[in-house]
């Protein structure tokens, strides 16, 4: 009778582990027939509207931008169908086993039934929650006890460092997925990735001030990656009376809060060496029509600027709004094909994405109003509209973690935080 039991058993572990691995087949060929279908419906969009641009203003400028987007789409649906096809024939992965620890699942229960939690911090909940909604994307039949609340704001996504290079803003893809499920607007503003903080905060008040002359009923939550975070701090720092009509809060991702080290590495020591030719006719004759070296440009996101400007500046920050922010890590052979070019070049000694050594992509421990919501897994350039990273669920999980600390609408008070 014993043999037959222990029969009877690994037949049945071999019937579960044959559904655990068609969950995990079927799951990953939807994620990829998806993103499949994403580039080609974006891609379709972005080409025709820049047809459209070219057909109404023919230009030179005009004709680098549509072979900029035909260049990336291209790469977009390239890389997507290779991945698509990858999972049609991919059998052998292992499947669905995720296995929620006590505290874990304590976390999301108490989330989903509105309940305070006050034996975790920050950090450990967002992780829980991003780990949650991720895998909620990955195993489409999971249910899970999060929802995405409704909002009364509209995205405002603000790119970073020669974000003229991509097709769209940093994080649009999730942004675009918000609106369409959701009913979540949001708006991307144009700034200079070859340009300074101030510049760029000037931009912002312009732009921004634009928008909410034509919606005057929206709130604005800004998002801001990499450089984006810092144009957005220096914007918020000159516009307190607009933030505190407009604004409920900014949420940066992966930006250098802190600074970058990399300006201090000897190449660009070497480079700046042009500025020792100040007074010579040549150099005066070329700064007159452009900043060479991009000198400001450069003040803006050094740590032996950013970090002094932040310490004499984050009281003046508007207090009524939320600051939120987290960074990423990877290791070399994990990353981007150029972020493992930056990582080679500028090697730092501390953890890093690629671009922003982690110590910097944090808000520093005086400034108290701000929540840091930890250090993830995944490289620099998680938010291009290309990425296979699960930005969806990144906004999804900040979207919740905002509602729970009470934090999404203009008539909370600052004691949440």
């Amino acid at each position: 009778m014993d043999k037959h039991l222990k029969l009877n058993s690994k037949f049945y572990d071999r019937v579960d582990k044959l559904k655990s691995k068609a969950t995990q087949y079927r799951s990953n060929l939807f994620r990829s027939k998806s993103h499949l279908h994403i580039a080609r419906t974006i891609s379709k969009e972005d080409l025709l509207e820049r047809f459209n641009l070219l057909k109404e203003n023919p230009s030179p400028k005009e004709v680098i931008y549509l072979l900029r987007n035909l260049l990336n789409s291209g790469v977009w649906i390239s890389r997507t169908t290779y991945k698509f096809l990858l999972s049609s024939m991919n059998f052998t992965q292992s499947g669905d086993k995720q296995e929620l620890s006590r505290s874990q699942y304590k976390i999301i229960k108490a989330l989903a039934q509105k309940e305070k939690i006050e034996e975790f911090s920050d950090e450990e909940i967002f992780e829980v929650i991003f780990n949650e909604m991720e895998y909620s994307h990955y195993f489409p039949d999971h249910k899970s006890l999060l929802e995405v609340p409704k909002i009364d704001a509209t995205i405002v996504l603000i790119s970073g460092v020669f974000n003229e290079l991509f097709s769209s803003a940093a994080f649009e893809r999730a942004a675009i997925h918000m609106d369409k499920k959701y009913g979540i607007k949001f708006y991307a503003p144009d700034v200079n990735g070859f340009k300074s903080s101030k510049f760029n905060a000037k931009l912002l008040e312009k732009q921004l001030s634009s928008y909410v002359s034509k919606n005057k009923n929206e709130k604005l939550w800004l998002v801001s990656f990499s450089k984006g975070g810092l144009d957005s701090l220096h914007f918020l720092a000159a516009n307190n009376k607009f933030a505190k009509d407009h604004i409920i809060g900014l949420s940066t991702i992966a930006s250098p809060i802190m600074g970058s080290d990399h300006l201090n590495h000897n190449l660009f020591k070497i480079l700046n060496g042009v500025h020792n030719f100040s007074q010579t006719k040549v150099y005066r004759l070329l700064s007159q029509t452009r900043d060479i070296m991009a000198k400001e440009f450069q003040k803006s996101i050094s740590s032996t600027y950013q970090r002094p400007w932040l310490r004499n500046n984050y009281e003046n920050l508007p207090k009524n709004i939320f600051y939120t922010a987290l960074g990423f890590r990877s290791e070399w052979y994990e990353s981007h094909f150029w972020m493992i070019f930056t990582k080679m070049l500028f090697q730092s000694t501390s953890k890093n994405d690629g671009v922003v050594d982690t110590s910097n992509s944090l808000f520093p421990k005086y400034f108290k109003e701000a929540l840091n919501l930890g250090i993830h897994e995944g490289h620099h350039l998680v938010g291009l509209r290309s990425s296979f990273f699960c930005q969806e669920a990144l906004i999804e999980s900040l979207i919740i973690y905002l509602d729970y600390k009470g934090l999404l609408s203009k008539t909370k008070s600052s004691d949440h935080l």
